[in-house]
């Protein structure tokens, strides 16, 4: 077994003379402990804060990697065991001091950096917001616009001065948006009924068409202005798709247009018992079995309207 033999060194000849001395080395090694738990403590928050860092400035990051590296215990030993030294109190200082000079360096550079973000965020939010009150300006401006167009528009079309209301009505549909259906479509129905009055009729129907899906009132008026153009066919149309929707008025023009006719398609021969004979015949023997002939030529109709729709 080792044991430690006191002053086997002359003193003038030791390199470290302080090195063997006995004392209270579980003092000592306590004291060492915990300076190191705080050296590893302030590393660790150093690499967290690189971390937070590094996205911005990659050169402060990487200072504070360093810096962190060397005041760690684990570091330290890491040197020493590495480059094969004894990484003193004395040169620990002074590499501390130079790194720090690095981070603070860079620190700076860091900062410069936070500052120019949160400018260029500053900026980009003032923008927005600028962008945010002149759109709120134009919204403004248009409704004004839409409100006086139509105010206008709807006076002159009270008053029958429709050929006047149609310029009016049709700035408003620059004004109206497809965020307003409801509005928007009582504009172009108020346009189309304008050109109908004057006369305008194609201008009316391709109003109507740009409304989309047609209620039984817009049906039958765009019906009236095919009629007026000679358009049988797509007015006779419109007049079936309003009737089905229960307006009455397309109805009664439905039936006026195209009405029912009734002719007679042939002649049946009808036996004494109420039945029909199988091969109509019209001759002797006829209905033998049922009693005879009482009605040689009963008129059989057929009904069908003046015009098929999907024929024109």
């Amino acid at each position: 077994m080792k044991q430690y033999v006191p002053n086997l060194i002359a003193e003038r000849y030791r390199v470290l003379p302080d090195y063997f001395k006995q004392g209270n080395t579980s003092q000592v090694e306590k004291v060492d402990s915990a300076g190191a738990l705080l050296w590893n403590a302030g590393s660790i928050a150093l690499l967290f804060a690189a971390l937070m860092v590094i996205q911005v400035h990659q050169g402060f990051a990487l200072a504070l990697c360093i810096f962190a590296f060397l005041t760690s215990d684990w570091g330290k030993r890491l040197l020493e065991r590495g480059l094969r030294f004894v990484f003193t109190s004395r040169l620990k200082a002074i590499t501390l001091g130079a790194v720090g000079l690095l981070v603070v360096g860079t620190g700076i550079q860091y900062q410069g950096r936070v500052d120019q973000i949160n400018e260029h965020l500053r900026l980009v939010m003032l923008a927005n917001l600028q962008e945010q009150q002149a759109a709120q300006r134009r919204e403004t401006q248009r409704l004004d616009s839409l409100r006086s167009y139509l105010t206008a528009a709807e006076a002159l079309s009270n008053k029958g001065a429709y050929a006047k209301s149609i310029p009016l009505y049709r700035q408003a549909t620059r004004f109206v948006t497809s965020k307003e259906p409801v509005q928007q479509r009582q504009v172009q129905l108020n346009l189309a009924t304008a050109y109908a009055r004057t006369k305008q009729y194609k201008l009316a129907i391709g109003t109507y068409n740009e409304m989309g899906a047609l209620d039984g009132d817009m049906l039958y008026q765009q019906a009236l202005c095919y009629q007026c153009i000679g358009r049988k066919s797509e007015a006779l149309d419109n007049l079936r798709q309003a009737s089905k929707a229960g307006h009455e008025s397309s109805a009664q023009l439905y039936e006026k247009l195209n009405p029912l006719i009734r002719k007679v398609s042939y002649y049946q021969t009808v036996c004494c018992d109420g039945s029909y004979s199988p091969s109509n015949a019209k001759g002797s023997g006829a209905c033998s079995h049922h009693g005879g002939v009482c009605n040689w030529n009963l008129p059989i109709y057929e009904t069908y309207r003046k015009y098929e729709v999907n024929d024109f």
